[in-house]
């Protein structure tokens, strides 16, 4: 019996180191860009600066309500118009 020599390839392994190198390459080339100088800065416009104004002021105002409501059903003094929930239960129904 015999063993045959066998020629194997490391060509996939090649590949993969080399496109490993090329990746540390390119990462380090992207390091030293970034850190290369300059500063960063973000600026909000003013109107972005007044939609966040608004979106706290609606935050604000729904959670006033909330605490409102929850003192009033606490308390017993919370009133429902009758009128208020049948209009509530049509709409319901007729989507």
């Amino acid at each position: 019996m015999s063993i045959d020599r066998v020629n194997i390839s490391n060509q996939g392994i090649d590949r993969s180191q080399a496109a490993q190198q090329a990746e540390l390459t390119r990462t380090a080339s992207k390091n030293q860009q970034v850190s290369g100088g300059g500063s960063d800065s973000v600026e909000l416009s003013s109107k972005a600066a007044e939609i966040n104004r608004l979106a706290n002021a609606v935050d604000q105002s729904r959670a006033d309500r909330l605490n409102q409501v929850r003192s009033e059903l606490e308390a017993g003094t919370y009133k429902v118009s009758a009128n208020d929930v049948a209009q509530k239960l049509i709409d319901a129904n007729t989507k």
